[in-house]
């Protein structure tokens, strides 16, 4: 497959930089090593656009691939949705139209092209919408995929089913004729389950959704043994705290990569609140030996930073500045129950905004400023031995961090004026052993010497 052409796309960012206003919920396809990332603009009535990738650090120009429609069409607005390949070759999307005046407000749309650039061509005679079953008003995120358990296409739906949030569920043999089943997961919200996702792994299945819900505002992910359930949290569901939404996978069971977006926030201001859209980020999706679902940072990111810029050691824990994109790798260990984590100080005015993990809860957070507010945090497993491994990666161009902790949980932050601090670790009692590195990318080198 060839990507769709180049793009300048800012040649310091570690991610995604083609969309100054942000991007929207991303629905990726994978095939033959190329990412195609479908995404909503964020800006007018969200168009589906197409930026592909092969190694997470070139991304090909932007192109619209799915216009919003007329005044009066049921995608006056468009929304998430997904993308699959027929066995004649033919793609389809399935998305969402959503027109604010109409009743019902959401209906899935179809369109159909014969290659993921396009041209795409909309069928606006396979619209459907919920009604009876389902929901007039929720009825959006089509997540279609060839489900070989049952041999048939599935279609999961965001929508609610006797007054509950639920993941809808439709079946079909031939991609056009869609029967309805029973929501294939459902629970008492007044919110709801958003983008759903899912994919087998090892000898489970697992469904991941979006937490609508501002109280827990995560991607959350649920297990179960076959493909019709019954669908299970377990102990640590959210794969990252509320800095990261909209994650929706592509890839392989070898290489499956989770696409979502930081949020931006208010202004533009580091204090102020998340907003919708933000920046495209990535993270890798694997099952562990005990069958539960972890993330951990994409080999493709780790192996950009080629350049060791300082030793981590227990009397060298000034990490210097995050001026430049930088991976932080630390093993660690601590005294349990102890509070540890990364300082980021402000140069300018001495403020200090702090990445904190508290080995007695098992809490990770991000705090601006020291301000818990607004403050990203995810659930970890406390381990025993008071052993750590953590990767941060910090992306000063798009302004934001993510911590990874024992490539299990991800701590995605905001952070705009990050350029402007000096990093350090800090444990309450002190470190009981501490070796790592601080690495950059050559090519940002070479760049700052040239220019």
């Amino acid at each position: 497959m060839t990507l769709l052409g180049s793009a300048a796309h800012g040649q310091q960012a570690i991610y995604f930089a083609g969309e100054t206003a942000g991007v929207g919920d991303p629905n990726p396809y994978a095939d033959d090593g190329v990412y195609s990332v479908f995404y909503l603009q964020n800006k007018g009535r969200h168009p589906w656009w197409l930026t592909q990738t092969s190694d997470l650090i070139s991304y090909s120009a932007p192109v619209e691939a799915i216009p919003v429609g007329e005044s009066g069409a049921p995608d006056y607005w468009t929304g998430s949705g997904s993308v699959v390949r027929a066995d004649d070759g033919q793609y389809h999307i399935f998305y969402t139209g959503h027109d604010p005046e109409a009743q019902p407000k959401e209906v899935t749309m179809h369109a159909t092209a014969p290659a993921l650039g396009g041209p795409w061509q909309k069928q606006d005679g396979d619209a459907f919408a919920g009604t009876p079953t389902y929901d007039e008003w929720d009825f959006r995120d089509p997540f279609v995929f060839w489900n070989a358990e049952v041999n048939a296409w599935w279609m999961l739906m965001t929508t609610r089913h006797d007054g509950k949030a639920a993941v809808g569920l439709y079946t079909s043999t031939d991609l056009e004729t869609w029967m309805v089943s029973a929501p294939l997961y459902s629970e008492v919200s007044d919110l709801n389950l958003e983008v759903p996702d899912l994919f087998p792994a090892g000898d489970d299945w697992f469904l991941l959704y979006s937490d609508q819900r501002g109280n827990s505002r995560q991607v959350r992910h649920l297990s179960a043994k076959t493909s019709d359930g019954p669908y299970a949290y377990g102990p640590f569901d959210a794969l990252d705290g509320k800095g990261f939404y909209a994650g929706k996978s592509a890839g392989s069971e070898d290489e499956r990569l989770l696409f979502g977006w930081v949020p931006h926030k208010q202004l533009r201001k580091d204090a102020m609140d998340f907003v919708w859209g933000g920046d495209l980020v990535v993270h890798q999706l694997e099952r562990t030996s005990e069958g539960v679902l972890g993330v951990r940072l994409p080999d493709m990111i780790r192996s950009q930073f080629d350049t060791e810029r300082q030793t981590i050691r227990l009397d060298a824990t000034d990490l210097g500045r995050a001026d430049t994109p930088i991976l932080i790798t630390a093993s660690l260990a601590i005294a349990n129950g102890d509070r540890f984590g990364i300082a980021l100080t402000a140069g300018n005015t001495g403020r200090v905004s702090s990445i904190e993990l508290d080995d007695a809860s098992g809490v990770a957070s991000f705090r601006y400023n020291g301000d818990t507010n607004f403050a990203p945090t995810v659930r970890y497993p406390v381990p025993e031995d008071g052993r750590y491994r953590l990767d941060l990666v910090i992306d000063p161009v798009l302004g934001l961090g993510i911590l990874y902790i024992n490539d299990f949980r991800a701590l995605s932050f905001r952070y705009y004026k990050v350029a402007g601090t000096n990093l350090s670790l800090f444990s309450d009692t002190g470190f009981t052993a501490l070796e790592g590195t601080v690495s950059t990318r050559s090519s940002d080198i070479e760049e700052a010497n040239n220019g």
